[in-house]
């Protein structure tokens, strides 16, 4: 039987992905984490992280700050994904001579921190009203 549509990519185990939606869906299996952050072959951070927000925004920053990653797979051109002999899965997010790689761990004292994780912003779930504002006028 023919097909008269294009199909999806089925990726299992290995994969590179470009979608900003199936890079978040990848990464959406992710906690806490182990990173190496390099940038022309040079590693300039390493550490151990908490995945508190994943988004696809291009207007916001990926940010690692006080043990938390707030991931926008929108600062990444692509993303591969390789799963080793012990079954855990690899991630390198690649962006103009840079690379964040990801491996995930098991760490239950980073996911139980008390910080609620975001998995997904949709489009339009941005509520201006639900941040603070903070007024720059000194009060007299």
């Amino acid at each position: 039987m023919d097909s008269h549509h294009n199909l999806a990519s089925c990726l299992v185990g290995t994969g590179t992905l470009t979608h900003p939606r199936d890079m978040v869906r990848a990464m959406e299996t992710v906690e806490a984490l182990d990173y190496t952050y390099t940038v022309d072959s040079e590693t300039i951070s390493e550490g151990r992280v908490t995945l508190v927000k994943i988004m696809a925004d291009p207007e916001s920053s990926t940010i690692l700050v006080n043990g938390c990653l707030f991931l926008n797979v929108m600062s990444f051109t692509y993303l591969n994904f390789t799963t080793d002999d012990e079954g855990v899965t690899h991630f390198e997010l690649h962006a103009n001579g840079t690379v964040f790689k990801i491996t995930p761990i098991d760490e239950p004292e980073l996911r139980t921190s008390g910080r609620p994780i975001i998995r997904l912003m949709e489009d339009g779930t941005f509520d201006a009203q639900s941040f603070v504002m903070l007024d720059d006028e000194d009060e007299e």
